[in-house]
């Protein structure tokens, strides 16, 4: 059994649509010869939690929490001079660090530990791999690091761009700065993995130096074990729209709002028997536009009581309509199809989730360009109580099933060892695994936590 170093900062517990992805692959790389070792967060920085995540995780993966450095330092004083008077001077200082280093992202702290953490591993149990996902950018950089400090191969994981995004541009460094660091980061990883095609032409051409081969993506998908068996409809159970997932720009509910708001307004009578369902944000937009009657929100919810609201609907509404964003794919798209319920598509018809939509079927896209498109669409499966999609295609389903992505990712690693070992790059995965490289500490005994 091969050994990979994963640096994943999200990870569960953490309740975020990028835990999801590293959990699974190590969840299933077992299976294809590579035993993951993964180096995570130790706190969760607010970030929702949801335990139940740990359950999926197999006993057999190592998972090592490590702290970022202003959290080592707010433990130490709080462990120095008791609760009340080291919690408000660590959390001070914490603050002021952390808000002081900021390259390239608010984890930068994470990076000094996150290699101490991975260089007491190699000296343990050594690895032949690493496998670095971002966001944080910060996990990419420290994998980059390890990677020279101990002559193994990096797969370097992008679940969004980094400096071709165009969000939060106010909290981000200077573009220059952002491209300079990606490319160290492509340069020196032996595969650059991304989360659809786009993702990874869109990398490609930031790079053209770089042979385009170097850049794949695997994308999200869907575990079927996540899946319960559906619901049986009961007698005179209304007729249910759901939508699970986050509320933000480009990627929300408005138009669903609108139109239900709309019809209440014109057309009362086809909403008559039926019900719209969400979850994963706040509740109060229901109720401040006055149609909570209609729209029940229930707010942050675990992955499986998502997943057990999807097997409840008659109809599932996505919204992705940021006309600079279509080279992504929602996570959610994937188990939506899934379920083999009716997928309402709300999104660019020459974006990648319409892409997929084509390919599998079980689902209509509406373009966003004409808001009344969407209203009339609404209106007749309220009317007619039903959605009328292509029949899914199962054969092109299977292809986003999370084990068989995970083993394009085995793929990646076992040709990064092979081609490490082919060139004499690096230090076989037969060949001792001690270490001697500077900032390396003694073996230490197993261990979950790092503190």
């Amino acid at each position: 059994m091969k050994r990979v170093l994963f640096l994943a900062y999200l990870f569960p517990p953490i309740l975020n649509s990028g835990t999801q992805r590293p959990l699974k692959f190590a969840k299933y790389l077992s299976a294809y010869g590579w035993a993951p070792t993964v180096l995570t967060a130790a706190n969760f920085d607010g970030y929702a939690t949801d335990p139940e995540l740990l359950r999926d995780i197999p006993p057999d993966v190592r998972v090592i929490r490590v702290p970022m450095l202003n959290e080592r330092i707010a433990s130490w004083f709080r462990s120095a001079l008791g609760e009340t008077i080291g919690g408000r001077l660590g959390d001070a200082i914490s603050w002021r660090l952390r808000d002081r280093f900021r390259t390239p992202d608010m984890y930068a702290l994470w990076k000094r530990e996150v290699i101490r953490a991975a260089l007491k591993v190699f000296n343990e149990t050594g690895f032949d791999a690493i496998y670095a996902t971002g966001f944080p950018w910060t996990s990419l950089l420290a994998g980059r690091e390890i990677a020279r400090l101990t002559n193994r191969p990096l797969v370097a994981d992008f679940r969004d761009p980094w400096a071709r995004e165009h969000l939060f541009i106010d909290e981000r460094m200077a573009p220059e700065q952002e491209l300079m660091m990606e490319r160290w980061v492509v340069e020196d990883a032996h595969s650059v993995t991304s989360v659809s095609d786009g993702v990874a032409r869109l990398l490609a051409a930031g790079h053209p130096h770089l042979d385009e081969s170097k850049f794949s993506g695997i994308h999200n998908g869907f575990d079927a074990t996540d899946l319960p068996s559906r619901p049986p409809r009961q007698p005179g159970q209304p007729f249910r729209i759901v939508y699970t997932g986050v509320w933000k720009k480009g990627y929300d509910q408005s138009a669903l709002y609108d139109s239900i708001e709309w019809l209440k307004r014109v057309q009362p009578e086809v909403l008559e028997g039926v019900e719209v369902v969400t979850a994963g944000y706040a509740p109060g937009e229901a109720r401040r536009r006055g149609i909570d009657s209609i729209i029940k929100e229930l707010g942050v919810v675990s992955h499986s009581e998502a997943v057990e609201l999807m097997q409840t609907a008659d109809v599932l509404f996505m919204g992705y309509t940021d006309p600079q964003r279509q080279w992504a794919v929602p996570g959610k798209l994937y188990e939506y199809l899934a379920t083999g319920t009716p997928v309402l598509a709300l999104t660019c018809a020459d974006g990648e989730s319409a892409k997929i939509i084509r390919e599998v079927g079980g689902a209509v896209v509406i373009p966003p360009e004409d808001p009344g498109a969407f209203y009339g669409a609404l209106a007749e499966i309220c009317r007619h109580k039903r959605l009328d999609v292509p029949q899914c295609n199962e054969k092109a389903l299977a292809r986003f099933e999370r084990r068989q992505l995970t083993g394009k990712l085995a793929a990646l690693l076992d040709d990064a060892c092979y081609t490490t070992r082919s060139t004499g790059a690096g230090v076989s995965a037969a060949s001792p695994t001690r270490s001697t490289y500077a900032g390396a500490t003694s073996a230490q005994p197993a261990t979950r936590v790092v503190s």
